[in-house]
């Protein structure tokens, strides 16, 4: 199953519809109006919903995705497309936001060189994502086996190499706790999929387990916990 196929999953998702990183985002723009957002690889729209801004555009390459925004958000402004090939003109928007989706793009720097063209300059770029540690990178090879269209979550070094072109304002880091059977559900996996992802979770060293939190009760995993961080960037020139 692809995301087109479980595009309503991401609505009710609680991953998606609620956490730290949103709080913390609409605490740091509390006091902010924008004119000309974009949330890119917007899923539902849940994280557009965050900012204040006059004219809001989401973006997603799943077009099921889009109307779930619209049908149950309310978004009325949608574009199909590519992350890493935005169909906007330059120096377009004051803030676009990103999030929980770098991990799923083939061409991350494409799409930093992207964010960066259609945002104006002394513009807000907001990135929410999963990051590992080196020694932690274990948890990609899990999330391969859950989504096949994951590629890579990045450590905090990578993507502050990406986003050389921008000005960092602040740097958060949550941790945040997932349901496993939401989780490893989501896109609407097959049974054997399903236990291939919890085993994968069984599997780990007991160092691991510890570091991601795994919960496990009656050899079934109940949950874990994994890390997000969440970049303010601004844009410095043109």
């Amino acid at each position: 199953m692809g995301f087109n196929d479980a595009s309503i999953n991401y609505f009710y998702s609680s991953d998606h519809r609620k956490g730290g990183d949103l709080k913390f985002v609409r605490e740091y723009f509390k006091n902010r109006e924008f004119e000309k957002l974009l949330d890119v690889a917007s899923a539902a729209g849940h994280f557009a919903k965050v900012f204040n801004a006059k004219e809001k555009i989401i973006t997603d390459i799943s077009l099921n995705m889009l109307k779930t925004a619209k049908d149950k958000n309310g978004f009325e402004k949608l574009v199909g497309g590519s992350a890493c090939r935005l169909p906007f003109k330059d120096s377009v928007f004051d803030i676009i936001g990103c999030r929980i989706a770098l991990h799923h793009f083939k061409k991350p720097k494409e799409f930093f060189f992207e964010i960066n063209r259609v945002l104006k300059c002394s513009g807000y770029f907001v990135l929410i994502d999963s990051i590992v540690d080196i020694d932690d990178g274990y948890l990609n090879n899990i999330e391969r086996i859950r989504d096949k269209t994951h590629i890579k979550s990045y450590t905090i070094k990578e993507i502050v190499e990406f986003s050389y072109m921008f000005r960092l304002l602040t740097f958060q880091t949550i941790f945040k706790k997932h349901d496993f059977v939401e989780w490893a559900g989501r896109l609407n996996p097959t049974q054997k999929e399903f236990k291939a992802t919890e085993q994968a979770f069984i599997n780990l060293t007991e160092e691991a387990k510890k570091q991601l939190k795994v919960e496990i009760k009656k050899g079934r995993v109940v949950s874990y916990t994994d890390k997000k961080g969440i970049f303010i960037f601004e844009k410095v020139k043109e």
